[in-house]
């Protein structure tokens, strides 16, 4: 067994891990926490106290198709990847057309409006050395805030982590669209578990003997796991609208921990209001829904004035340097 092929086959089972894990959310969670609050929460509300009820489902109707669309978009949205005018290969052949004075050759590969153009491109992240960074897989040259991921086997635009849960990274195109779906787990896994809470509380408080069968027991499973769901993702998504608002990724953040760096400015921090549009765009009432484009094309990033060329030096957490 060569590290190499270790390597691959322990890509795959976390590909396979990936499904598994999307599979558990579709095919288990939902279901239960939908039958649970809906059939066995809402519906018998309905004949004693029919208002509370439509706005009981209201709400979590909208917070779910919210969720689920930020998950779908999450999981088929391109995390975005390093260009392949990137590419060593593809420089070098644009290096010798310039060199032997091959200018029509050049323009017509290269477009001037193209939204990359590794030639002239300025990059703010080098090596310790001061030379590019380089993927000696992809073999192409890393853009600022770029990082390998070898579970995905290429390199990923502002890579924040690979995540098993959506079988995807999370990276420069779909980093709103995972946010939402944080934030929407968050409240409707808070909603439900309030929901149920009330439902336990009044059970208690009646006269009446209670029953413990299988409704029951559903009804408690899905408090259990509502409320466990609640707690950790409150710390979870509060920690990555912290990144949001500073404008690092996790890999960036984790790489501040290191003694050596964490003294350091973030040369791409251009303060809370700005480094939150340009996650959720500049309209307000996009900000909490799951549409539109990413500003920018994740290559070339704004840096704060004065910052020096090597503000982060590069370690690999999650992603390869």
């Amino acid at each position: 067994f060569t590290a190499e092929g270790m390597a691959e086959k322990f890509s795959e089972q976390i590909r396979a891990c990936g499904l598994f894990f999307i599979s558990i959310v579709v095919l288990v969670i939902v279901p239960l926490v939908y039958h649970c609050f809906v059939v066995v929460t809402c519906l018998p509300m309905i004949d004693t106290n029919p208002a509370s009820a439509i706005v009981l489902l209201v709400f979590f109707h909208i917070l779910l198709i919210l969720l689920l669309v930020s998950y779908w978009k999450t999981i088929f949205t391109e995390p975005g990847y390093v260009p392949y005018t990137y590419d060593e290969a593809w420089i070098s052949e644009l290096h010798l057309c310039s060199r032997f004075g091959l200018e029509a050759e050049v323009s017509e590969k290269m477009n001037p409006d193209a939204e990359t153009q590794p030639l002239a491109a300025s990059h703010t992240e080098k090596k310790r050395d001061g030379r590019q960074r380089k993927c000696g897989k992809c073999k192409k040259i890393k853009p600022d805030r770029s990082h390998h991921c070898k579970y995905c086997g290429r390199c990923v635009l502002k890579m924040d982590h690979h995540c098993p849960w959506v079988n995807n990274c999370i990276g420069f195109r779909n980093y709103k669209f995972f946010m939402l779906f944080c934030i929407y787990c968050t409240v409707e896994a808070f909603y439900v578990t309030v929901t149920l809470l009330t439902g336990f509380i009044a059970a208690l408080t009646q006269d009446e003997p209670i029953e413990f069968g299988g409704v029951e027991f559903e009804y408690l499973i899905t408090f259990m796991l509502m409320a466990t769901t609640s707690i950790v993702l409150l710390g979870f998504t509060g920690f990555h609208l912290m990144l949001v608002c500073k404008n690092m990724s996790t890999i960036e953040h984790l790489e501040k921990r290191d003694q050596t760096k964490k003294d350091q400015d973030n040369p791409f921090d251009l303060g809370r209001p700005r480094n939150w549009n340009q996650v959720f765009g500049d309209n307000p009432f996009l900000w909490f829904i799951p549409v539109g484009q990413v500003r920018g094309d994740g290559v070339n990033w704004e840096t704060r004035g004065g910052m020096t060329s090597d503000a982060f030096g590069r370690g690999a957490v999650g992603g390869e340097p």
